[in-house]
Protein backbone atom coordinates (compact mmCIF):
# COMPACT_ATOMS: atom_id res chain seq x y z
CA UNK A 1 0.00 0.00 0.00
CA UNK A 2 2.79 2.68 0.86
CA UNK A 3 4.82 1.78 -2.75
CA UNK A 4 0.93 2.26 -4.67
CA UNK A 5 1.06 5.92 -2.16
CA UNK A 6 4.98 6.71 -3.22
CA UNK A 7 3.99 5.68 -6.96
CA UNK A 8 0.57 7.78 -7.60
CA UNK A 9 2.48 11.26 -8.00
CA UNK A 10 5.29 9.44 -10.33
CA UNK A 11 1.82 8.51 -12.55
CA UNK A 12 0.60 11.52 -12.40
CA UNK A 13 3.10 13.14 -14.04
CA UNK A 14 3.52 11.22 -15.83
CA UNK A 15 0.41 11.36 -17.29
CA UNK A 16 0.83 15.26 -17.24
CA UNK A 17 3.89 14.72 -19.70
CA UNK A 18 2.28 13.25 -22.34
CA UNK A 19 -0.03 15.34 -24.51
CA UNK A 20 -2.31 14.55 -27.28
CA UNK A 21 -2.97 18.75 -28.58
CA UNK A 22 -1.36 19.40 -31.81
CA UNK A 23 -0.84 22.90 -30.81
CA UNK A 24 2.72 24.01 -32.40
CA UNK A 25 3.34 20.90 -34.63
CA UNK A 26 4.82 20.95 -37.95
CA UNK A 27 2.68 17.10 -39.62
CA UNK A 28 3.17 15.14 -42.58
CA UNK A 29 -0.31 13.68 -43.29
CA UNK A 30 0.02 10.05 -45.96
CA UNK A 31 -3.31 8.03 -46.07
CA UNK A 32 -5.28 6.85 -48.94
CA UNK A 33 -9.09 5.57 -49.79
CA UNK A 34 -11.42 5.74 -52.60
CA UNK A 35 -12.35 8.68 -54.95
CA UNK A 36 -16.34 8.46 -56.76
CA UNK A 37 -15.92 11.05 -59.00
CA UNK A 38 -19.19 12.15 -61.89
CA UNK A 39 -17.78 15.02 -64.03
CA UNK A 40 -18.36 16.90 -67.03
CA UNK A 41 -16.10 17.77 -69.31
CA UNK A 42 -16.07 21.43 -71.39
CA UNK A 43 -16.82 19.56 -74.97
CA UNK A 44 -20.24 17.93 -73.22
CA UNK A 45 -18.51 14.65 -72.47
CA UNK A 46 -19.09 13.01 -69.27
CA UNK A 47 -17.22 10.54 -67.28
CA UNK A 48 -18.30 8.64 -63.85
CA UNK A 49 -15.76 6.07 -61.76
CA UNK A 50 -14.43 4.96 -58.42
CA UNK A 51 -10.71 5.50 -58.08
CA UNK A 52 -7.96 4.76 -56.11
CA UNK A 53 -6.96 7.89 -53.69
CA UNK A 54 -3.21 8.68 -52.57
CA UNK A 55 -3.57 11.79 -50.42
CA UNK A 56 -0.07 14.14 -48.39
CA UNK A 57 -0.58 16.56 -46.80
CA UNK A 58 1.84 18.73 -44.47
CA UNK A 59 0.26 20.20 -41.94
CA UNK A 60 1.23 23.40 -40.08
CA UNK A 61 0.10 25.19 -36.82
CA UNK A 62 -2.49 27.74 -36.65
CA UNK A 63 -1.56 29.65 -33.64
CA UNK A 64 -2.00 28.26 -30.35
CA UNK A 65 -5.80 26.75 -30.91
CA UNK A 66 -4.53 23.18 -31.82
CA UNK A 67 -6.11 23.71 -35.59
CA UNK A 68 -3.44 23.66 -38.64
CA UNK A 69 -2.96 24.98 -41.89
CA UNK A 70 -2.51 22.27 -44.56
CA UNK A 71 -1.19 22.43 -47.80
CA UNK A 72 -0.34 19.10 -50.80
CA UNK A 73 -1.50 16.95 -53.02
CA UNK A 74 -4.44 13.99 -53.94
CA UNK A 75 -4.08 11.87 -56.98
CA UNK A 76 -6.80 9.84 -58.04
CA UNK A 77 -6.01 7.08 -59.67
CA UNK A 78 -8.26 4.26 -61.93
CA UNK A 79 -9.43 3.57 -65.20
CA UNK A 80 -6.52 4.25 -67.27
CA UNK A 81 -6.40 8.37 -65.88
CA UNK A 82 -4.39 9.83 -63.42
CA UNK A 83 -6.39 12.80 -61.62
CA UNK A 84 -3.62 15.34 -59.73
CA UNK A 85 -5.01 17.83 -57.75
CA UNK A 86 -3.32 20.22 -55.34
CA UNK A 87 -5.08 21.75 -51.91
CA UNK A 88 -4.66 24.08 -49.08
CA UNK A 89 -6.70 24.65 -46.56
CA UNK A 90 -7.51 24.29 -42.60
CA UNK A 91 -8.19 21.25 -40.44
CA UNK A 92 -9.79 22.13 -37.10
CA UNK A 93 -9.57 19.68 -34.42
CA UNK A 94 -12.23 19.45 -31.41
CA UNK A 95 -10.89 17.42 -28.59
CA UNK A 96 -7.73 17.68 -26.59
CA UNK A 97 -7.67 13.47 -26.12
CA UNK A 98 -6.55 10.75 -27.78
CA UNK A 99 -9.88 10.53 -29.82
CA UNK A 100 -10.83 13.80 -31.29
CA UNK A 101 -12.73 14.82 -34.37
CA UNK A 102 -11.90 17.30 -36.94
CA UNK A 103 -13.20 19.62 -39.89
CA UNK A 104 -11.76 20.29 -43.05
CA UNK A 105 -12.18 23.50 -45.39
CA UNK A 106 -9.58 23.83 -48.21
CA UNK A 107 -9.49 24.89 -51.84
CA UNK A 108 -8.48 21.98 -53.99
CA UNK A 109 -7.31 23.14 -57.29
CA UNK A 110 -6.97 19.60 -60.16
CA UNK A 111 -4.10 20.02 -62.69
CA UNK A 112 -5.20 16.68 -65.12
CA UNK A 113 -6.91 15.97 -66.47
CA UNK A 114 -8.87 18.90 -67.03
CA UNK A 115 -8.33 22.21 -64.77
CA UNK A 116 -10.76 23.01 -62.49
CA UNK A 117 -10.96 24.60 -59.05
CA UNK A 118 -13.10 24.77 -55.89
CA UNK A 119 -14.08 23.51 -52.43
CA UNK A 120 -13.30 20.67 -50.78
CA UNK A 121 -14.67 19.98 -47.45
CA UNK A 122 -14.44 16.86 -44.68
CA UNK A 123 -15.01 15.50 -41.44
CA UNK A 124 -13.76 12.73 -39.38
CA UNK A 125 -12.63 11.03 -36.27
CA UNK A 126 -8.54 10.99 -35.11
CA UNK A 127 -6.70 8.90 -32.78
CA UNK A 128 -3.47 9.41 -31.42
CA UNK A 129 -1.79 6.07 -30.48
CA UNK A 130 1.69 8.43 -29.57
CA UNK A 131 1.84 12.17 -28.55
CA UNK A 132 3.75 12.23 -32.36
CA UNK A 133 1.73 9.56 -34.28
CA UNK A 134 -1.96 9.42 -34.91
CA UNK A 135 -4.21 7.51 -37.41
CA UNK A 136 -7.41 8.83 -39.00
CA UNK A 137 -10.71 7.97 -41.02
CA UNK A 138 -12.62 10.39 -42.80
CA UNK A 139 -14.77 11.50 -45.66
CA UNK A 140 -15.29 14.47 -48.12
CA UNK A 141 -17.01 16.13 -50.57
CA UNK A 142 -15.60 18.61 -53.21
CA UNK A 143 -17.38 21.01 -56.30
CA UNK A 144 -14.89 22.20 -59.03
CA UNK A 145 -15.49 24.13 -62.11
CA UNK A 146 -12.99 25.14 -64.77
CA UNK A 147 -12.69 22.74 -68.03
CA UNK A 148 -16.24 21.30 -66.98
CA UNK A 149 -17.37 20.42 -63.35
CA UNK A 150 -16.36 17.70 -60.94
CA UNK A 151 -18.36 16.47 -58.38
CA UNK A 152 -17.08 13.90 -55.80
CA UNK A 153 -16.79 12.14 -52.25
CA UNK A 154 -13.91 10.36 -51.32
CA UNK A 155 -13.48 7.90 -47.72
CA UNK A 156 -10.10 8.01 -47.36
CA UNK A 157 -7.82 6.74 -44.03
CA UNK A 158 -4.19 7.42 -42.82
CA UNK A 159 -1.69 8.26 -40.64
CA UNK A 160 -0.06 11.69 -39.22
CA UNK A 161 3.34 12.31 -37.98
CA UNK A 162 4.22 15.48 -36.23
CA UNK A 163 6.90 17.04 -34.44
CA UNK A 164 6.43 19.92 -32.15
CA UNK A 165 9.14 22.13 -33.31
CA UNK A 166 7.24 25.80 -33.37
CA UNK A 167 6.78 25.65 -29.58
Amino acid sequence: MVLVLLLLPLAAAAEEEERWDHRGALGLLAGGGVDFVGQVKSGGQTQEGTYGLVETLLTFPMGASGNEWTVGSREAIGGGTVDVAVAAGIRAYFGDERFKTYLTAELAVHVTPNVTAGPRVGIGVQYEILPTFGIYLGGAVEVTAGQGIRLSGSVLGGFQLRTYVFE
